[in-house]
């Protein structure tokens, strides 16, 4: 329903333009260092362009798609649909770079151990005395004064009021 409502907005947008072709304004997409498990990210930009469909997914998103090529297509077709058009862009994925997350150990030769163990001299404990005095608080005496409140209310009567 949504991507319906987003579709008809963008048809009736595109029908009162001047131009409606579609129109090519960014497609980028990065070739190199790509691992069989990376993502790819797709940066795209089209002019008069209603939705999307990347090999087999569709969708009304704009500027950027993220994909992991480990669950997607090494090549795809991206078709941009537009006002009674479609335009057609192949996208090529070759990933030459693997990534060895195997286990290993490590193995260590000609390491000599001869550790030599010294003798921790014995120590004395200082005798600590500390007397503590008693404490006392002064508390300064505090005098509060206070003022006697008076109220004059003034004498209305109803005719006064009005």
């Amino acid at each position: 329903m949504q991507f319906l409502k987003i579709v008809l907005t963008r048809f009736f947008i595109i029908l009162f333009r001047r131009g409606k072709g579609i129109e090519l304004l960014q497609l980028d997409y990065d070739t190199q260092n790509l691992f069989e498990n990376s993502f790819i990210v797709v940066n795209y930009r089209f002019r008069n362009a209603i939705w999307y469909r990347f090999g087999s997914h569709i969708t009304v998103e704009k500027q950027i798609k993220i994909f992991n090529l480990k669950n997607f297509e090494k090549e795809f077709d991206l078709v941009v649909y537009g006002f009674f058009q479609k335009k057609v862009y192949t996208i090529k994925l070759q990933p030459q770079l693997t990534l060895n997350s195997q286990g290993f150990k490590t193995k260590f030769q000609q390491i000599t151990n001869d550790i030599e163990f010294q003798q921790i001299q014995n120590t004395k404990s200082l005798a600590f005395y500390y007397e503590r005095k008693k404490t006392t608080v002064k508390i300064p005496k505090i005098k509060i004064t206070t003022n006697p409140i008076t109220i004059k209310p003034n004498s209305f009567n109803q005719t006064d009021f009005i």
